[in-house]
């Protein structure tokens, strides 16, 4: 497997083309995985990092990093810092971590989790999954489909949904539920009355 490694200046890291390990260390980088299964790191700094052809795994580490998964069933992580992860064509797993985060699943079936932090998730196309849990913060869900797109919440039973379903109220245009103090998911354009226990997974 090739190793590419930055310094702690800004580097611009690009792949062989086969499953490569690109370390941008610290500074601002620029991380190109190109085509294979690769793992990119951004470490320190504000960092960018492309996927490419393959299913790829890609960690922004600390600073405000934006990770594009492109083609292939990647896995993305943000870490610190407020982040945006673009999933791409695929499968993908998204991460935010801590920070006010931005994550788009694009095409295919994704699963979404923001982490720590006031989020904004969007699932694209695709039946996908956005995942939650107590401490999350204030989180926003801008295309959740009823029927096709699913909830899940981690430590939660099945009377717990029921009470998070009952105490839904409407804001204007959007759906706000309440999972615990201090943490909620708002559902853009959405009503009350098209939320259903088979919409959650716990």
């Amino acid at each position: 497997m090739p190793i590419f490694r930055g310094t702690n200046g800004i580097n611009t890291l690009n792949g062989s083309g086969l499953a490569d390990r690109l370390f941008g260390l610290g500074g601002n980088d620029l991380l190109y995985g190109r085509a294979g299964n690769d793992d990119l790191e951004g470490g320190d700094g504000n960092d960018r990092l492309w996927g490419g052809i393959g299913h790829d795994e890609l960690e922004g580490g600390s600073g405000n990093d934006w990770l594009y998964g492109e083609s292939g069933n990647d896995e993305l992580e943000g870490g610190r810092g407020n982040d945006r992860l673009w999933g791409g064509i695929g499968n993908d797993d998204l991460e935010g971590g801590t920070g006010n985060d931005v994550l788009s699943g694009g095409e295919g079936r994704d699963h979404l989790e923001g982490g720590a932090g006031n989020d904004i998730l969007a699932g694209g196309l695709g039946a996908d999954v956005f995942e939650f849990e107590r401490g999350d913060g204030r989180d926003r869900i801008t295309d959740f489909q009823n029927g096709i797109d699913r909830i899940e919440l981690d430590d939660f039973g099945s009377a717990q949904v029921r009470q998070i379903i009952a105490g839904a109220r409407q804001d204007g245009a959007d759906l706000v539920l309440t999972l615990s103090p201090g943490t909620t998911v708002v559902l853009e354009d959405f009503q009350k009355a098209d939320l259903g226990f088979s919409d959650f997974s716990f």
